[in-house]
């Protein structure tokens, strides 16, 4: 990806949803493009990119982020529906759906209850599925730094305040308490819009195993492993990432159907 990305300019907008007041930041025009990422990654080369082509709507999911303590949802399902009903308020059209760690375990819920918007999904480092530990008393600085393949690519951005940190684990520890989804697992089968999940190869927080899980249950699925990445490959491997997601968002559609592996080399 060229380093000619022009820097595209995001408006903050809000919705309302299930008594949530939701921030969500919009730039471009086009198919709609949802994104459902981590804090402190909603203004990356990816949305830049993304952006020339798409209309492009990054969610502040409820709990994260700036964004008051979500003690509402009550699971993983909730929230997702939640953030469907602010994107079908958003646009009427069928999106691709694009969730990152956290988010894309959101996403792959979202996929399953309201699988009439989702025309395509892409799920980048999916936690659902095969989780890994992560010590119980880290701190946000500890996880920040787990989270790249290289200690000097975890220096280049800023780790989340311990404050955010702090809220954003107590709603992943109470929405999914850091567990394989075997629900989820269960139901992957009932996804149907063409899919792509792409991982780390030196992801620290989901076993290896997962990407195997998601090749065999989900009929249109395509599976990414980015070489010489950690869990935060935007961070890691950043033209590699916009390179993938780009092309699925693109090509989705002339996709070949066939649980196709490929691993992303330098």
């Amino acid at each position: 990806m060229p380093n000619s990305v022009v820097k595209a300019v995001f408006k903050e907008c809000q919705v309302d949803a299930d008594g949530c007041s939701i921030r969500y930041w919009e730039a471009g025009q086009g198919r709609p493009v949802i994104m459902l990422e981590s804090t402190g990654w909603r203004q990356s080369m990816l949305h830049d990119t993304l952006a020339e082509k798409y209309r492009i709507i990054s969610l502040e999911l409820p709990g994260t982020g700036d964004s008051p303590a979500n003690t509402s949802s009550k699971s993983i399902g909730d929230l997702a529906a939640t953030a469907a009903k602010a994107v079908a308020t958003i646009t009427a059209e069928r999106y691709t759906l694009i969730g990152t760690s956290f988010g894309a375990h959101v996403a792959l819920w979202q996929a399953l209850q309201a699988p009439e918007q989702v025309e395509a999904l892409i799920l980048v480092s999916p936690t659902a599925i095969k989780p890994l530990e992560v010590l119980a008393k880290a701190t946000a600085q500890e996880v920040h730094q787990s989270m790249f393949a290289h200690p000097e690519n975890a220096e280049k951005h800023p780790a989340l305040s311990q404050e955010i940190f702090a809220k954003e684990q107590e709603l992943v520890g109470r929405l999914t308490s850091g567990a394989h989804d075997a629900v989820a697992e269960s139901r992957l089968g009932e996804i149907r819009c063409p899919t792509l999940a792409i991982f780390g190869q030196q992801d620290r927080f989901v076993s290896p195993e997962a990407a195997r899980v998601y090749k065999e249950n989900i009929a249109n699925s395509n599976i990414a492993i980015v070489y010489d990445a950690g869990h935060c490959i935007i961070g890691d491997r950043p033209e590699a990432l916009v390179n993938s997601v780009s092309d699925y968002a693109e090509h989705w559609e002339t996709f070949i159907v066939g649980h196709q592996t490929g691993l992303i080399n330098p």
